[in-house]
């Protein structure tokens, strides 16, 4: 073989080998996280960080409320020391949280089409001193007669006002209305008569609730 061959072929195996040591060394990507819920004999932890929750043997002897760079590989986690090096620690669990993921309601757009004042009815058919406006609410397919919007009635609505809405059926003997506010809070608002749209149009009366909250105001003004 021809000895200039020979030299460029060791320089290739030479040139190939440099390559793979460096890929090698490549410094891994880390992560910042959380340590908490240190057990009581300190033989296990929680790493709580982005997307993850798990529950780790203590291998570096932690802090509660400490702050570390660490990467996850197969069943173990790697947490950076200060020193560059790592601390192995092998994963003991996965930490599922129970606390309700905060969903963002979603609103429907209606329009205050009346209003009427009116005073409350008693079980027995008294009147209470107390006076409410009656707002008339007309959705995409329903028409709500709803009152007592916001504390003492904060939530005042012109006629033509155009609202973002939605409507609460956890508990379907008390159903409420919640109108959406600029600062993205919401008014409260008791709903005491509702119907669909077909059934406004055949001019039939919206739906009165029980005697014991019914609106003095059965009608609304235009």
């Amino acid at each position: 073989m021809n000895p200039s061959t020979i030299s460029r072929t060791t320089l290739c195996i030479f040139l190939m080998a440099t390559i793979a040591a460096g890929a090698d060394k490549t410094p891994p990507t880390y992560q910042k996280g959380t340590i908490s819920s240190i057990s009581s004999n300190h033989a296990s932890c929680e790493l709580e960080g982005t997307g993850i929750h798990k529950q780790i043997s203590n291998c570096g002897e932690f802090q509660s409320g400490q702050t570390v760079d660490y990467r996850v590989k197969g069943d173990n986690v790697y947490i950076r020391r200060e020193n560059g090096k790592e601390y192995k620690c092998s994963i003991e669990g996965t930490i599922v949280s129970s606390a309700p993921v905060n969903v963002r309601p979603t609103y429907q757009q209606g329009t205050i089409k009346g209003w009427e004042k009116g005073t409350d009815i008693g079980p027995l058919g008294e009147r209470y001193p107390r006076d409410k406006t009656v707002y008339e609410l007309k959705g995409s397919d329903m028409v709500y007669l709803i009152d007592y919007c916001g504390s003492f009635q904060a939530g005042k609505f012109n006629l033509g006002q155009v609202v973002n809405y939605r409507v609460d059926e956890t508990d379907k003997d008390d159903m409420r209305l919640y109108i959406s506010h600029d600062n993205g809070e919401e008014c409260k608002c008791k709903i005491e008569g509702q119907k669909s749209l077909e059934g406004v149009k055949s001019n039939a009366p919206l739906t009165a609730p029980a005697a014991s909250s019914a609106a003095a105001a059965a009608s609304v003004k235009p």
